[in-house]
């Protein structure tokens, strides 16, 4: 099956990023000095590093790019070893019928959401090795949108992704929808099915994931080519590897 290889992020400086995504998370280190990329496994999504912006990322409410995702086995032993070694993340919480969460902030402020597989209590012990990385999957990069008709025609119908699950989050007026290539029968072919999500949470490749934003008055920020955030991503195209712009996203916002 196709494949989503590649999350690009634009940042002011690469200095630290080492240390934090190798040295701490685990992550394997390819690339080069000047466009690092790091990954867990060389078989999944990696993230790739551009130092081409003016300044460091300041995440806002309403910027179209939000926050990568990782998954993993047992997020309170995850949260105690990132803890051990000095790392600032937020208390462990089950949010609604979502996922059991977790988050912390990489040196280019970039938030990296930490989801466990299961929901709270469902925890699976983390195999021997490096007490992330030998748990983990970059599983999600996460967009935020306004207008999902566009974002449909663009995901399904321009790249021909499947849509795998929709959770509704009313109470906070937004609803997620998770993009991939996979053709894995769901264990349960309703969408919007709370029993597809710790199954979602524990697939060993990445998605796209939407946040759709349901107040018609809230509007995108879109950051210039100057600026640090998201890029774009790459896939494995059936001619090769096919890298998406941010800049043929806009049109979501």
């Amino acid at each position: 099956m196709q494949r989503i290889t590649r999350h690009c992020l634009r940042v002011a400086s690469c200095e630290g990023l080492t240390e934090f995504y190798a040295d701490l998370l685990g992550m394997q280190t390819f690339g080069s000095v000047n466009e690092p990329t790091f990954g867990f496994d060389a078989t999944q999504c990696c993230l790739t590093f551009h130092a081409t912006a003016s300044a460091r990322h300041k995440p806002k409410q309403h910027d179209f790019f939000w926050k990568i995702g990782i998954t993993l086995r047992d997020l309170d032993a995850a949260v105690a070893y990132l803890r051990s070694r000095g790392a600032e993340v937020t208390d462990p919480l089950q949010f609604l019928d979502i996922g059991y969460m977790a988050k912390l902030i990489d040196p280019n402020g970039f938030i990296i959401e930490l989801l466990q597989q299961g929901f709270e209590g469902h925890h699976t012990p983390a195999p021997d090795g490096h007490p992330i990385a030998a748990q983990a999957t970059l599983a999600h990069i996460t967009l935020r949108v306004t207008d999902l008709d566009a974002a449909k025609a663009f995901f399904e119908g321009e790249l021909g992704m499947r849509l795998m699950s929709v959770q509704p989050v009313h109470e906070y007026a937004f609803c997620l929808y998770f993009y991939c290539w996979s053709d894995e029968a769901l264990p349960d072919p309703d969408l919007t099915a709370v029993a597809n999500r710790e199954w979602l949470w524990s697939r060993p490749y990445a998605f796209i994931e939407l946040q759709h934003l349901e107040l018609p008055s809230k509007k995108l920020r879109k950051v210039g080519k100057r600026s640090a955030g998201f890029e774009g991503f790459a896939y494995d195209g059936p001619d090769g590897t096919v890298f998406v712009a941010i800049e043929t996203m806009k049109s979501l916002t």
